[in-house]
């Protein structure tokens, strides 16, 4: 099967900004920075123990757990020119361990969206998916959301992704026992919107969130939370 590149496809479902913030994404401030380009070295990528989280990078000092829903456009804005791509490379590079929970309060798309991203795990992929769902985020709301037909565009600019199982896990919802029982878990949670994040079991708060999208704020933000004791 011919992989296309992500920039052919995401030109062929079409370019388009990003959609106000819905209600429970919460909007990211003092957005700006390019994202920090060049290779990201393997990363360990895994099912949580509790079943409802993925776990990207080997047990480390810090861990950082972010709340997200594919459909969320802050989500996008911090996964793209905030600091998700920074706290990737810090996972790859054994600073951190990078948690991440997924819902799907914005509707049908995310649910499939999220169940993709699952799939991917499956094949040591959920890194690279992420990154093309929230880079084709916005031409995919064009579209009317995360299609199938969309995801599997999108999952063709992950090279080695796409084959007939992936495809039809896809299609048939294959991890929808996953996807619901990862909304139940955020549910019952202290998040109230997306993106949210935790660091060592500590909630970053409203007076913080310059961390999801200020580098120097961030590396403040991590130096501090290593010197305390996690929550338990």
């Amino acid at each position: 099967m011919q992989v296309r590149s992500r920039r052919q496809v995401l030109a062929a479902i079409g370019a388009a900004a990003l959609a106000p913030a819905t209600a429970g994404c919460l909007p990211l401030g003092g957005l700006g920075q390019e994202r920090e380009t060049g290779p990201i070295g393997p990363v360990a990528q895994a099912l949580g123990s509790d079943g409802t989280t993925i776990v990207v990078g080997a047990p480390a000092k810090l861990t950082v757990k972010l709340f997200e829903d594919p459909s969320c456009p802050a989500c996008a804005d911090f996964e793209t020119t905030g600091t998700g791509p920074r706290l990737l490379r810090m996972a790859a590079a054994g600073e951190l361990q990078l948690q991440f929970a997924l819902g799907s309060f914005l509707g049908p798309g995310s649910k499939r969206a999220v169940n993709a991203l699952r799939t991917a795990l499956d094949k040591g992929r959920f890194v690279d998916l992420h990154q093309a769902v929230y880079d084709g985020q916005a031409s995919a709301k064009r579209r009317g959301g995360f299609s199938t037909n969309t995801l599997l565009e999108l999952a063709g600019t992950v090279e080695g992704l796409r084959d007939g199982d992936f495809d039809d896990a896809v299609r048939t919802a294959r991890h929808r026992e996953f996807v619901e029982a990862a909304d139940r878990a955020l549910g019952k949670s202290w998040v109230r919107g997306t993106p949210s994040m935790e660091v060592n079991g500590w909630p970053v708060t409203e007076g913080d969130r310059d961390v999801m999208d200020d580098g120097a704020a961030l590396r403040r933000y991590l130096k501090d939370a290593a010197e305390r004791p996690p929550r338990r």
